[in-house]
């Protein structure tokens, strides 16, 4: 029968379960840091072999930025944080790029948390997208310039992953735009690629397919599934 744990012992574990969940607070703040470290583009070039990690997912951003250039995109572009604060339905936020990836937005979008995902036929507000980014989704939006084969591909790659995915146009001025010159962008939390000259539908869906294999369901407040727009 084994001895029963003296005071003594009992001090001894609890000093060095201390110790242990201080490790682990040390380790998880380095982690922290890191990955909100990974900031600008020259930054960026210097960790081109480097894998980062984001919560449980491994992104290796030299990958992602290598598929892009291959789909005629430029490189991942990240902004500050805006933060989450939930505004009134109404309220226009400004926001730090276009288009947005953090910052206020509504809460409940016609009864759904997050906002309606899958493909769209018409723009969706700043202040709507904003909160499916905070769940971890993935944002596709697209001009008239956009040619039509890849924007086929990519309302079929968007249906494949419609619960963490939304599509849609964004070219009704003067608002709901892309920025001059720019036919598809990407984003999600935090982070923007912009496309001038995409390639080719299996290069533009090929690059997709990463940027959504890194990034589903990374978001502030974790990742929430959406219910696909109805007909959509």
């Amino acid at each position: 029968m084994p001895n029963k744990p003296t005071k003594k012992d009992r001090r001894e574990a609890s000093k060095q379960a201390r110790l242990e969940a201080q490790v682990r607070a040390r380790k998880q703040r380095r982690g922290r840091f890191l990955y909100g470290g990974i900031g600008g583009a020259a930054f960026i070039g210097l960790i081109i072999a480097i894998v980062i990690f984001s919560q449980t997912k491994p992104i290796n951003i030299a990958s992602l930025n290598a598929a892009a250039k291959s789909a005629g995109c430029g490189s991942i572009e990240t902004f500050p944080n805006l933060g989450q604060q939930h505004v009134a339905i109404g309220t226009i936020v400004k926001y730090n790029s276009n288009p947005p990836t953090s910052g206020s937005h509504y809460p409940v979008t016609t009864g759904t948390v997050p906002a309606p995902t899958g493909v769209h036929t018409s723009p969706i507000q700043n202040e709507i997208q904003v909160h499916n980014l905070e769940h971890g989704h993935i944002g596709i939006q697209y001009t008239a310039a956009l040619s039509t084969d890849i924007r086929d591909a990519l309302e079929s790659f968007t249906r494949s992953r419609d619960t963490f995915t939304f599509m849609a146009p964004r070219d009704t001025p003067p608002s709901e735009t892309l920025n001059p010159g720019v036919e598809l962008a990407f984003s999600r939390w935090g982070m923007l690629v912009e496309c001038s000259s995409p390639t080719n539908a299996d290069s533009v869906v090929a690059f997709a397919t990463k940027f959504y294999n890194a990034f589903e369901g990374l978001g502030p407040e974790g990742g929430i599934a959406g219910t696909p727009i109805q007909g959509g």
